[in-house]
């Protein structure tokens, strides 16, 4: 017999997806800490880590004055884990850090080890599971970029719609 989804049963539904687990990591230098990481990796939260990952795309991208290219991309992918750890463990990451204070807690997790430590402590096949969705989102604003351009482009062309009307004449109308 199905159960009924009640406030009690939706409670323990949230309750079952928000579990942690103790995980113990060393630094380099051989410090250890205590950090609460998820059992499951929740779509929602997924997804947060994908969008703030673009949100500090764009915002490099408002703030620089070069256009975004590939070397510049690919040296933020060393933030994301950083923004996993905001949403799956207990450390203390602000919602509202800017990028510069996200990369440099990312370079300061990476040069002490922890980062490649505490990655290894998620459970398997969750990070790659963030990895593919921000590949996912990234392609989706490409797209979505590209045909922006591609209106605007054909708006200036074309008629209010975008759409270049023509009935075979040569004529032009004055």
């Amino acid at each position: 017999m199905a159960k009924k989804l009640t406030a009690s049963e939706l409670g323990k539904l949230k309750s079952s997806l928000n579990k942690k687990k103790n995980e113990y990591i060393k630094t380099n230098d051989g410090e250890e800490y205590e950090v609460a990481v998820s059992v499951e990796f929740r779509d929602s939260l997924i997804e947060n880590v994908a969008m703030s990952y673009i949100g500090y795309l764009q915002e490099l991208r408002e703030t620089s004055k070069d256009q975004l290219d590939n070397e510049l991309i690919k040296g933020t992918l060393k933030i994301v884990p950083v923004l996993a750890f905001r949403e799956f463990t207990n450390i203390p990451i602000p919602k509202k850090a800017t990028l510069k204070d996200i990369i440099g807690l990312s370079e300061l997790l990476a040069d002490k080890g922890i980062t490649d430590v505490l990655v290894s402590k998620f459970p398997e096949g969750e990070y790659q599971k963030i990895v593919n969705k921000i590949e996912q989102a990234a392609k989706n604003a490409k797209a979505t970029v590209g045909e922006i351009m591609l209106a605007n482009a054909l708006n200036q062309d074309g008629d209010e719609s975008g759409l270049q009307q023509s009935d075979g004449s040569d004529e032009t109308t004055g």
